[in-house]
C-alpha cells in the first residue's frame, strides 16, 4: 500500500515538473524571436541610408551644374559690358596739321567749294589717341580772289570743318582761317613794261634818229603794257599731298 502511494506521488511531481518546463522552452523562443527582430531591422536601416545619401549626391551635382550652365550663360553678357564712355577736350589753339587729299587753286576754285584732307600726324590728348594718322578731314574754301589783269593779287581762305572719329561719324570742328595773299607782280610788270619801251627806243633810233627813237620808246612801251594788260597776276595753287597747318578756334570735345 506504502509502495502504491509512492509512486503516484512521485508521478505527481514528475508530471508537475514536466508541465513547468514546457513555458520555459516556449518563453525562451519568443524571447530568441523578439531579440533577432531588432538585430534584422538594424541591418536594414543602413541600406535605407544609403540610398537617401545617393539620392542627396544626385541632387547636389544636378544643383552644381545648373549652377555652372547657369554662369556660362551669363559670362557674355559679363565680357559684352563695356566702360563708361570718357570725355576728351582739345583746347583751342592746338595745331592740327593736315595733307591735302584734293588740290586747291585760285585758278579752278570758288569759294564755297569743299575739299578732302587727312591727318599728318596723330591728335593726342593726355596719352590717349583721339584721331589717329590719316583720319579723314574735311575743310571748305570761305573765300578766293582770283587775280586780276590790271590790279589786284589773288587770295584764298580755307577752313576745316570736320574730322572722321575711329567708329566712322564725323566731328564737326572750327579752325582758324589759313589764308594767303600771292605777292604782287608790279616790278615784273614794270620790268615787262621797261623792257619794251627800251626795245622799241632803241628801234626808233636806228630808223628815224631822234624823233624816231621817241617814237619807238612810246610805241615799245605800249606793247610791254598791252602784254602785262592781258596776262593775269600768279594764281595760288596747292596740290594734292601739300602740307598745311590748321588751328583750332574753338575747344573740341570728344567723347569715347
Amino acid at each position: 500500500m506504502r509502495m502504491i502511494l509512492l509512486s503516484v506521488t512521485l508521478g505527481g511531481v514528475l508530471l508537475s515538473f514536466g508541465c513547468q518546463s514546457a513555458p520555459v522552452q516556449s518563453e525562451t523562443s519568443s524571447q530568441d524571436v523578439a531579440a533577432t527582430t531588432p538585430v534584422l531591422e538594424t541591418q536594414a536601416e543602413p541600406e535605407v541610408s544609403s540610398s537617401t545619401s545617393k539620392a542627396a549626391t544626385v541632387k547636389r551635382q544636378k544643383r552644381a551644374m545648373k549652377s555652372a550652365k547657369a554662369s556660362v550663360l551669363n559670362e557674355p553678357s559679363v565680357k559684352a559690358s563695356k566702360p563708361a564712355p570718357e570725355t576728351y577736350t582739345v583746347p583751342a589753339e592746338t595745331e592740327i596739321p593736315v595733307r591735302l587729299i584734293d588740290g586747291v587753286s585760285t585758278e579752278t576754285n570758288k569759294a564755297g567749294d569743299t575739299f578732302l584732307a587727312s591727318l599728318a600726324e596723330p591728335l593726342i590728348i593726355d596719352g590717349v589717341v583721339l584721331f589717329a594718322k590719316d583720319a579723314s578731314v574735311q575743310g571748305k574754301i570761305v573765300s578766293l580772289e582770283e587775280p586780276g589783269r590790271v590790279s589786284g593779287v589773288a587770295s584764298i581762305s580755307l577752313q576745316l570743318t570736320e574730322i572722321q572719329a575711329k567708329n566712322g561719324s564725323s566731328i564737326p570742328l572750327q579752325t582758324e582761317l589759313f589764308s594767303e595773299t600771292a605777292k604782287s607782280q608790279k616790278k615784273k610788270d614794270a620790268a615787262v613794261i621797261g623792257a619794251g619801251a627800251g626795245i622799241g627806243t632803241a628801234i626808233g633810233a636806228i630808223a628815224g634818229g631822234k624823233k624816231g627813237a621817241v617814237l619807238g620808246a612810246i610805241a615799245g612801251g605800249g606793247g610791254g603794257t598791252g602784254y602785262v594788260l592781258a596776262t593775269k597776276g600768279k594764281q595760288l595753287q596747292y596740290p594734292s599731298e601739300t602740307l598745311m597747318t590748321f588751328k583750332l578756334a574753338e575747344p573740341l570735345t570728344v567723347t569715347r
